[in-house]
């Protein structure tokens, strides 16, 4: 079987020491980023192990296909304890990080141990650098990818961040990578934060070869993706939305209805309308990614994708498509899960008979992620 080439390394953020093993054995025998680390994770944290706790770890893989054009094939692993199920869970990232972890030259990186002091990790081909950064406490993803890049001249296609909501151990925090794609479900972000590790960045030139990819089939796909006249291209997932509307499967009033009225003011018609130019993740043609923009109040972000404008939108029955922008962008500035965020607003709302206010929705997402008042509940 194809596979990815390279060791595991591993980083005690305790005791600021790494490792390397040979995991070839894994490699050959495990599909893919999600199914190496999810072996990794299994055989090498404990069964007991707390998902705050120093004993859990973070394994970072990815497939072989990196070292190709392949379309598709932009995407990483992230598996370690769910802080927000307690079981082991795998969360997946696209955007341009996979490349950069790659040149590193490892096939895995596990995080492991619980840090005394708020700490940055750039992970090279040459070692891993552990950085004091108190001054980043509290900061946005954003304010952090600004500091990396001034830092270590790496942009936000190197990086993995943890927001607020991670540092203060929101169970449904996300790692935010590529400044706004997410390593959303299971509250990865909030293990991340218990270690007291803000970032991490990726860079090296020592990307492994892989052998045995058929060259003719990689460019065939290319091609494929590149020429295809899928909806999803101008409308990301949210174009499966009137479908799913259609056959009363849009959830709507926090899971009390199954359809939504006002679905063309949210719905693929709002995107098309706000988006302003084409995005995509590394080495892909398909180019299904949402950047937009309103010009009347300045709001740009990606997305939202379907389950953000459910869970913003239909299932909080916020009919605003920019207000739905805002708070997808607040959760990727806070380092958030919009689905479940979006879903445990939507149920305060339920609970408040609030359904529609959307002032209300973005109070709630800054409650959330700093943990204050309702959002502490």
């Amino acid at each position: 079987m194809i596979h990815a080439e390279g060791p595991l390394l591993s980083v005690d953020v305790d005791s600021q020491e790494t490792t390397e093993a040979e995991v070839d054995d894994v490699l050959a025998s495990y599909v893919g980023g999600r199914g190496v680390g999810t072996k990794l994770a299994h055989d090498r944290i404990p069964f007991d192990a707390d998902p705050f706790g120093p004993d859990n770890s973070l394994v970072f893989a990815v497939g072989p296909l990196q070292t190709s054009m392949m379309s598709y094939t932009g995407r990483i692993s992230c598996t370690g304890l769910s802080p927000l199920t307690d079981g082991l869970l795998s969360s997946n990232a696209g955007g341009f990080i996979s490349r950069p972890f790659y040149d590193t030259g490892y096939a895995a990186v596990e995080v492991t141990g619980e840090s005394d002091e708020l700490v940055g990790l750039v992970v090279t081909d040459e070692g891993v650098s552990f950085e004091p950064v108190p001054e980043l406490e509290s900061a946005t993803v954003s304010e952090t990818n600004e500091y990396i890049e001034s830092e270590h001249g790496l942009d936000e296609s190197h990086t993995a961040v943890v927001g607020p909501a991670g540092e203060n151990g929101v169970r449904f925090a996300a790692i935010i990578t590529s400044g706004s794609r997410a390593f959303g479900r299971g509250g990865l972000g909030a293990a991340l934060g218990a270690k007291n590790v803000k970032y991490l960045a990726f860079d090296g030139d020592s990307r492994p070869d892989v052998e045995g990819l058929d060259d003719e089939l990689v460019r065939e796909i290319h091609t494929e993706a590149s020429e295809s006249g899928s909806p999803m291209k101008d409308a990301g997932t949210v174009s499966v939305s009137d479908y799913a509307n259609a056959v009363g499967a849009l959830p709507t009033r926090y899971f009390e209805e199954l359809s939504y009225d006002e679905l063309d003011e949210i719905g693929s018609a709002a995107v098309i309308e706000h988006k302003y130019k084409k995005g995509t993740c590394s080495s892909c043609a398909f180019a299904c990614k949402l950047p937009t923009r309103d010009e009347e109040s300045g709001i740009e972000t990606e997305g939202p994708e379907y389950e953000t404008m459910m869970s913003f939108g239909s299932n909080a029955a916020v009919d605003d498509f920019v207000a739905i922008m805002k708070s997808n962008e607040l959760c990727d500035e806070y380092g958030l899960d919009t689905i479940s965020c979006g879903d445990a607003v939507a149920a305060y709302l339920a609970a408040e008979d609030e359904f529609g206010n959307a002032e209300l929705v973005h109070e709630l997402i800054e409650k959330i992620a700093h943990r204050e008042g309702v959002g502490d509940t």
